[in-house]
């Protein structure tokens, strides 16, 4: 039988993947609770409230992604800022990744018009992932750039689908820090 801790963690499993298949925008813990089985007042018992399951369930989302793009890396070995930006962007745009994204611009988007609220730290969590993955190849300075750009590239692409405009302005990118390095 499963104790409190390991129900909690597989409801959150169940969470995380009913707010990729169905976002944010309109939460609420009945619809919730029913789409994992549960019901709201057990939601509520794990979490405390439905902003703490929100913050906990996008952390939840951003392991998954940083598992998965540390697996990639390990069999990709990128060597150089280029392969990195490349790999993460051939990961980030196969079907079953795309809803991570999409997930965390909707976050984004209603954080900006307060929808939704998070502390400091869990805003920070959320482009700590990023950053990360590319200062092992770039600035610090560099790196928020490339990351605000890469931001922009993928929104662009998960809006219009266009994989191959998208993808020559990532080329366009790579091309311009490359020169800026000679």
């Amino acid at each position: 039988m499963l104790d409190t801790l390991d129900r909690r963690d597989v409801l959150l499993d169940k969470i995380v993947d009913a707010l990729l298949e169905h976002g944010v925008a309109d939460l609420s813990l009945r619809p919730l609770a029913e789409r994992v089985g549960t019901s709201a007042r057990l939601l509520i018992y794990h979490f405390g409230s439905k902003e703490k399951l929100l913050v906990e369930a996008l952390a939840a989302v951003r392991l998954r992604v940083a598992k998965s793009l540390t697996e990639r890396s390990v069999l990709e070995r990128p060597g150089s800022l280029k392969a990195v930006l490349l790999m993460f962007w051939d990961w980030a745009t196969l079907p079953h990744n795309q809803n991570y994204f999409r997930l965390l611009f909707e976050v984004d988007g209603l954080s900006m018009f307060d929808r939704v609220v998070f502390s400091d730290e869990a805003v920070r969590d959320g482009t700590t992932l990023w950053l990360t993955l590319i200062e092992k190849s770039a600035s610090r300075a560099n790196s928020t750039l490339i990351m605000a750009a890469m931001n922009g590239l993928l929104q662009d692409f998960l809006t219009t689908g266009d994989r191959a405009r998208t993808t020559q302005a990532l080329q366009s990118l790579i091309a311009l820090i490359a020169a800026e390095k000679a």
